[in-house]
């Protein structure tokens, strides 16, 4: 009876040591970067970016990897603008951008953290795909700059060739998705 209940005792403890190693084994290999991380590789570097049809909406973004290329970090840094301080005042000053970009291998989604010291205080989270035809990531997120007011919002961003690409941005508006921005994007050779 005690050798049947050691018996019993050492395949349970075999058996759960197998399920944590390789729940811990799913856990490494989620864990490292695979195509998608290199596809938002593609577009590390240094960029200047020019909206499509307003001339002071200028600027340079950086994109460098992070932790062996398993996130990036954006850094933007645009022209002069009339920007909100801690006073509630408005004041001429350069707008500035911070994102990190990443895949979850878990959830099979490209995510986009942005945060931004123009206009809210909102820490955006957009969440995306894919497609290898159009060569283009398409990014979801809502946005409440004011308290009741919330908005549907999605990024385009269509790779053009390896010196350019471009980013739409849409809001959602009564059912309609209306284009608010346009942004052309061309490498700056380092």
């Amino acid at each position: 009876m005690k050798r049947l209940l050691f018996l019993a005792y050492f395949a349970f403890i075999s058996i759960s040591s197998f399920a944590q190693d390789s729940t811990f084994q799913q856990t490494l290999d989620f864990s490292r970067p695979g195509k998608n991380h290199a596809l938002i590789g593609t577009l590390t570097g240094t960029w200047n970016f020019q909206d499509a049809k307003l001339s002071f909406v200028k600027g340079t973004l950086i994109r460098t990897p992070i932790y062996d290329g398993r996130f990036y970090k954006v850094e933007i840094l645009g022209g002069k603008l009339q920007l909100p301080v801690a006073d509630g005042k408005m004041k001429e000053a350069n707008y500035q951008g911070m994102q990190t970009e990443g895949f979850d291998n878990g959830r099979m989604k490209f995510i986009t953290t942005s945060i931004n010291n123009h206009i809210g205080s909102d820490i955006q989270i957009q969440v995306g795909t894919y497609d290898s035809t159009t060569k283009s990531f398409t990014y979801e997120w809502e946005s409440e700059l004011t308290a009741g007011k919330k908005k549907q919002n999605r990024r385009v961003l269509k790779i053009i060739d390896a010196n350019h690409y471009l980013e739409e941005y849409y809001e959602y508006n009564e059912g309609a998705i209306i284009k608010v921005r346009e942004l052309n994007y061309t490498k700056i050779n380092n």
